[in-house]
């Protein structure tokens, strides 16, 4: 399988990135190259793991876990940034200002510590409206997961050249920053404000729709 293979690859299982990259686009939250490598470094990590797997252990693995616990995530995610709206939306700026020091609220779920920003306009704590390196994880696996389903499918097809991880990486990257940057440039800030809850429900939409 030549290189054309592998970018066809990952250009058909990074249409997900794209819509994920909009969804935060949408809110106006931009997309750090840190973040976005994070997000990379994971993909490339799920996708040289899949190799490994397949190369090991063949028809063995069950495919469809990986795509019901990717889906699963994506779906969390946008639950998430649903809760992160209604949790949010009766709290005025001054009391953001004078009772949030940290500006965020924090929840763990498990080991898991995943900081919601009071607001992600007005409660940034860095100003930065950029989303958080454990937010970039969280995505990252998600997608990194549903990456990982279809390079596990085509190693059992014939074997991926040893570059791959790094291409899918630098292909996911890519999308979900053409994704978030094509949202805030294009769409008005009239339409974002008028639909706060946009952005996770494209996220579970996502996942509801790989898991069919």
């Amino acid at each position: 399988m030549n290189v054309f293979y592998v970018l066809l690859l990952g250009f058909a299982v990074s249409l997900d990135s794209f819509a994920a990259g909009i969804a935060y686009g949408l809110k106006t939250i931009s997309m750090p190259f840190r973040s976005l490598a994070i997000i990379g470094l994971i993909t490339a990590a799920c996708t040289g793991f899949s190799m490994w797997c397949a190369y090991i252990l063949g028809q063995f693995i069950d495919v469809h876990i990986a795509v019901i616990f990717g889906s699963l995530l994506l779906i969390t995610l946008g639950g998430f940034n649903l809760f992160q709206e209604y949790l949010t939306k009766d709290i005025p700026a001054s009391d953001l200002e004078n009772e949030f020091d940290t500006r965020k609220v924090t929840l763990k779920i498990g080991k898991l510590i995943i900081c919601i920003m009071a607001n992600p306009e007005k409660a940034d704590i860095d100003k930065s409206k950029s989303i958080s390196p454990m937010e970039a994880i969280f995505l990252g696996l998600a997608l990194g997961i549903d990456n990982m389903v279809a390079t596990f499918a085509a190693s059992l097809m014939g074997f991926l050249p040893l570059h791959t991880p790094l291409i899918m990486g630098i292909i996911q990257m890519a999308f979900i920053a053409f994704g978030s940057w094509s949202s805030s440039h294009l769409i008005s800030e009239n339409l974002k404000k008028r639909f706060p809850f946009l952005p996770g429900a494209i996220l579970i939409l996502i996942g509801l729709f790989r898991l069919v």
